[in-house]
């Protein structure tokens, strides 16, 4: 679902020249989540996705489903669809923060998978 979609993004965004980039300070806006939120939250959205899949719904069913499940998701991570989406926004901009956030992620999905703990 979305995951395909954030898989093409960021292939894209990391493909583009980066050779003018230099190491400065990121100054993220008030509104955009802070790099550990985007870590956690981008967590339990892949794991969502997996989970919202494994139910083998109809795709209209399974949209419902995971949009449902979502949006408990923000509530728990004290955060509104709006303001994750910007966020992801923000950052796809920023590719080599971008790039850190997603290696957290992965990292800690893969020990997560290694101890089949995605609760």
């Amino acid at each position: 679902m979305k995951n395909a979609f954030l898989v093409i993004l960021t292939i894209a965004a990391l493909a583009m020249n980066l050779s003018g980039c230099s190491k400065k300070k990121l100054k993220i806006p008030p509104d955009v989540l802070n790099h550990d939120q985007m870590v956690g939250i981008l967590i339990d959205v892949h794991i969502l996705e997996a989970k919202v899949k494994k139910l083998y719904l109809k795709n209209d069913s399974s949209i419902k489903v995971y949009l449902h499940y979502e949006d408990m998701l923000f509530d728990e991570h004290e955060t509104t669809r709006e303001q994750y989406k910007k966020s992801l926004e923000f950052y796809m901009q920023e590719v080599e923060v971008y790039k850190d956030i997603y290696d957290e992620v992965s990292d800690s999905l893969l020990a997560r998978q290694k101890t089949k703990d995605f609760n």
